[in-house]
């Protein structure tokens, strides 16, 4: 159960909760605990999509703590996890210890996805939906991973993927499994001797550009790619002066953090980011602004690779609920509807007699790509520039106050892209 898993997390962080820890013990304690939550939100992007959780069989590999198979199985999935470590293999399993489901299931397997034992664990030609979500970055051998992926996917198989982006400016600033400055830029083998006290999987990051990885999928045939965040509203001013300042800035925190470094690498920090800054002068004059976009200031790049390419009627068009957030002591309820091309959001009840305003984000991904001021008005909508996976984000505050009381995040909606 969930709460025995809390209570073995605590203990591997010897702690009595998070608010003992702080830095990337803290961020990778949150990643754990917060399993379940964020295979909620997955199934959102999966429905969005037009995939019905009854009946579905899926598939994640690198499962980690379990909560992506875990909340697809209380919706009716039949759920396969399979992690190659064996630690947290066990949290996963202590995880599920308990659930009951209606009708779906969900089975742990510990096992190397890219190993012959693989294929000998898992049924072939069966999965509906292979979830590799923060994955493909810790995995060296990618052909032999999608080749056995291949093995085990149905002719209408899809791969959902969320990858890092090891060239985000952000990332390149503090990478996000480290927290170390500039590191992304730097070649795995030099991470062995960087960081030397990090656990293994810390040590094993493989960045890559999106097209080896879109190469790969289309050898395999999975060649049907949907992007859901890719950046089609990106205007060329504005995304050309962003770009200039991004690199400033993860310049100026590679120079103030270098002597963190040994001494030895110093050199090789500097070669790596003079390399980093021709390829993005060259990327400036050749590249379009999406284009920038999607490689220098998109931190994860989420899509569908499909066998075969679906034929999308997204079971979700309305997003309607009272708001989950912990800061929320409003009673927020609201509605996120898409008609055509505009997406429209309606708060239709708060339970508290206090005077607030809103300001309304649309989200790709976590980016917020436009927004509104501060408002009165509860309602607000955007017409779509591009297809894909949206999200909304409301910011709350009593109106008298200058900053947020909470934020509250919405289900996405998807836009399919117009075929005619």
């Amino acid at each position: 159960m969930y709460q025995d898993f809390i209570a073995a997390l605590n203990k591997k962080y010897n702690c009595s909760d998070k608010s003992e820890l702080s830095g990337i013990d803290l961020q990778h304690y949150n990643f754990g605990a917060s399993t379940n939550s964020r295979g909620q939100d997955a199934i959102g992007v999966f429905e969005a999509y037009g995939f019905s959780m009854t009946g579905l069989k899926i598939l994640d590999v690198g499962c980690a703590y379990g909560g992506f198979s875990i909340e697809a199985a209380r919706k009716g999935a039949y759920c396969y996890g399979v992690e190659i470590s064996n630690a947290l293999y066990e949290f996963a399993v202590l995880n599920n210890k308990g659930e009951k489901y209606d009708s779906g299931s969900c089975d742990f397997v510990r096992t190397d996805a890219t190993s012959p034992e693989f294929l000998e664990k898992l049924p072939h030609n069966y999965f509906d939906l292979i979830i590799v979500n923060d994955v493909f970055e810790h995995v060296y051998d990618t052909v032999q991973l999608l080749s056995n992926l291949d093995k085990v996917a149905n002719d209408k198989c899809a791969i959902y993927f969320v990858i890092p982006n090891g060239s985000d400016f952000r990332f390149v600033a503090r990478e996000g499994h480290t927290g170390c400055c500039g590191i992304s830029l730097l070649a795995p083998l030099l991470w062995q001797t960087l960081i030397p006290g990090r656990e293994s999987y810390e040590r094993s990051i493989y960045y890559r550009q999106y097209e080896y990885y879109r190469a790969m999928f289309e050898y395999f045939g999975f060649g049907k790619i949907a992007l859901i965040n890719y950046p089609g509203y990106a205007k060329e001013e504005e995304t050309r002066k962003n770009i200039s300042a991004g690199f400033e800035t993860a310049k100026q925190k590679i120079e103030e953090n270098e002597n963190s470094f040994p001494d030895v690498y110093a050199q090789k920090l500097h070669t790596a980011l003079e390399g980093f800054e021709k390829q993005l002068r060259y990327d400036l004059e050749h590249l379009d602004a999406p284009g920038l976009v999607w490689k220098y200031m998109t931190n994860f790049w989420g899509g569908f690779a499909q066998k075969q390419e679906r034929v999308l009627k997204p079971l979700v068009k309305t997003c309607e609920r009272t708001s989950k957030s912990d800061l929320d002591v409003y009673g927020i309820s609201f509605v996120f509807s898409r008609r055509d091309q505009t997406l429209e959001i309606d708060i239709t009840e708060v339970s508290s007699d206090e005077e607030l305003d809103f300001a309304f984000h649309l989200m790709r991904r976590g980016e917020s790509i436009e927004r509104s001021r501060y408002q009165r008005e509860r309602h607000y909508e955007w017409e779509l520039k591009a297809p894909g996976m949206y999200w909304a984000a409301v910011y709350v505050k009593k109106s008298e106050r200058e900053h947020k009381d909470c934020r509250i995040l919405t289900q996405p909606l998807y836009m399919p892209e117009d075929k005619e």
